[in-house]
């Protein structure tokens, strides 16, 4: 099947990915087992929500400018005077965002306490992070440009020893303070960051510490769409997440959250070994596709690469799912079997219509991503509350599969409008 793809480095790029990736997975896999043994399927919901509270304060931190970076970094390589312009603008809003971030955190500690964990006892853990978030703004933007320059080995490397730093202190601190270790792990992983640029890319910190930070007109509204698109995708995405587990803790119960939490929690382990292939190929390959018979080409080599990986995953997954229970959580978790079907499902649907929606990054067009994103988690809440009260913690995945049929719809008839009208306006 390999030989018949003729453009090896898609392959190359998947291999070396999801070398990266399942080391990374494996040392989530570890911290999650341990919090599962300490804490139960309650305290893992919990977890949950700091984890998507960080995915947020990151996202506010560089604005969600990262994707941009990475466009432009691999864009104009050639050009250096553009990439300082593009490196001042990026570096600027990131100091921006910190200071926004740490504003909102130090100010607002017993709120944020109070709504994710329903008690004002871990305030301390939001005013560490005010003062760390700025450390995952420089790495947000460094990888960034690693990335964007095609060095997959150092950006592997980077993460990989993120994640082990991360991993340490979840394995040390949780076995000591239970919940609220590991909070406090997680809460560190900021200075994890730091310390890997400082270990294996000081030319990062360099970067940004000799830089004027200032906008450049250009890039300021270039770098603007991106954020629109990642407040889109990121924001949105955590906040329903949170009103979800949060919908599940007040409805059901936190030990039923804590399910669904594991559940979405192993979802993202496998579904990470996409993040490279979008970012790194689908983007700046669709980018030169102006033909709807040419984008078909590209996504049956796509599609026949990775979802014969996936389906077998997935099939062994759904078979094996109570080995894997045991495995990765513990006898406790049993019951979170229920929700495997429709998840694997979903996921399924999801990487083809990711695959295809792709298109909208790649030809700037962030109204239309903004809508369908948008429209995407509207319907995962709306579907997901409603089938809650009538099938339980199941009704989520459910809902999950039922959104991503829905989306891939949409997906496929905005981007065959969109090259009918791209090929309209050449043929005029």
């Amino acid at each position: 099947m390999f030989r018949e793809h003729k453009d090896l480095f898609l392959l190359k790029l998947f291999s070396v990915n999801s070398i990266g990736v399942l080391v990374r997975s494996l040392l989530g896999l570890v911290s999650q087992k341990l919090i599962a043994i300490y804490m139960g399927p309650s305290g893992l919901a919990l977890v949950g929500n700091l984890r998507n509270a960080l995915a947020l304060f990151g996202l506010g931190a560089t604005f969600g400018i990262d994707q941009g970076v990475l466009k432009y970094q691999s864009e104009l390589e050639d050009q250096p005077e553009e990439l300082e312009k593009m490196y001042a603008t990026s570096a600027f809003y990131g100091l921006i965002g910190s200071v926004f971030i740490c504003l909102i955190l130090c100010f607002g500690a017993s709120f944020w306490s109070q709504f994710l964990f329903k008690t004002k006892d871990f305030n301390y853990i939001f005013i560490i992070l005010a003062f760390t978030m700025p450390f995952t703004a420089v790495y947000n933007l460094s990888l960034a440009i690693i990335n964007g320059k095609s060095n997959y080995k150092k950006a592997t490397i980077i993460t990989f020893s993120t994640y082990t730093m991360v991993t340490l202190l979840v394995i040390f601190l949780v076995s000591v303070y239970k919940l609220s270790g590991v909070l406090l792990a997680i809460s560190l992983t900021p200075v994890a960051q730091f310390l890997t640029l400082f270990f294996f890319s000081k030319n990062s910190l360099k970067l940004f510490t000799s830089l004027k930070m200032q906008f450049h007109s250009f890039y300021r509204n270039a770098l603007f769409t991106f954020i629109v698109m990642s407040c889109a995708a990121v924001f949105l995405g955590n906040i329903v997440d949170l009103q979800l587990r949060n919908h599940l803790i007040n409805n059901l119960s936190a030990e039923e959250a804590g399910y669904w939490t594991s559940m979405s929690g192993l979802s993202n382990y496998y579904l990470s070994f996409m993040t490279g292939v979008y970012s790194l190929y689908i983007l700046p390959k669709y980018a030169k596709i102006n033909k709807l018979e040419f984008f078909i080409q590209e996504l049956k080599k796509i599609y026949k690469l990775i979802l014969p990986v996936f389906g077998l995953v997935f099939i062994v997954l759904f078979w094996f799912r109570e080995l894997v229970i045991k495995l990765l959580f513990s006898e406790d978790f049993l019951p979170m079997e229920s929700l495997f079907k429709w998840q694997l499902l979903g996921d399924f649907v999801k990487i083809i219509a990711m695959v295809i929606a792709y298109q909208f990054i790649a030809k700037n067009l962030w109204k239309l991503f903004i809508l369908t994103e948008a429209l995407s988690y509207i319907l995962l809440y709306v579907l997901g509350v409603f089938f809650m009260d009538k099938m339980g913690v199941e009704g989520i995945t459910f809902a999950h599969f039922l959104r991503y049929i829905i989306y891939l719809i949409i997906v496929i008839l905005s981007v065959k409008r969109i090259f009918k009208k791209t090929e309209l306006n050449e043929a005029g």
